[in-house]
């Protein structure tokens, strides 16, 4: 068991160096859990060092968040033109993303970021909520009238 003066000087290991939890329990040479379950204990020992340690794990997570983002975000494949070009038919064709992407050939999750992303203006943004909402209406109906179309009455009567 760690005393409270272990566990002091694991916590400011950690907040003075710019090091994670697990490279600082690396150095210190315990494991991650361990570390983790003494950074728990601190708050009972000194709530003011257990402040820092939670503020400094807070903006690391932070961090971490943003990096992976910007290691998982591509680059465009399209050009505003295309967008702009395929919310203009989407809209005028009254398509669904299924439909679209039959149409142009392109994914439906291409489509969507397409249609969701800056290069399309207010007014194309507009047209191309009411036109989605028509769509799912529609298919709404459509649906229904099947359902009733396969419906056999004498079986339940």
């Amino acid at each position: 068991m760690a005393t409270n003066e272990q566990i002091i000087n694991e916590a400011n290991e950690y907040i003075n160096n710019d090091l994670t939890i697990e490279e600082t329990s690396k150095k210190l040479g315990i494991s991650k859990r361990t570390l983790q379950l003494h950074f728990k204990s601190l708050e009972l020992i000194d709530s003011g060092l257990f402040k820092l340690v939670t503020d400094k794990k807070e903006l690391q997570q932070v961090r971490g968040r943003v990096k992976g983002g910007q290691n998982g975000k591509r680059n465009v494949t399209w050009t505003v033109e295309q967008a702009r070009f395929i919310a203009d038919e989407f809209v005028k064709q009254g398509l669904t993303y299924e439909e679209a992407e039959k149409v142009f050939d392109i994914p439906k999750s291409t489509i969507f970021e397409m249609l969701n992303s800056d290069a399309i203006d207010e007014d194309r943004r507009k047209k191309l909520v009411i036109a989605i909402e028509e769509n799912i209406r529609k298919k709404s109906i459509d649906r229904i009238i099947e359902e009733n179309r396969n419906y056999d009455r004498k079986k339940y009567l």
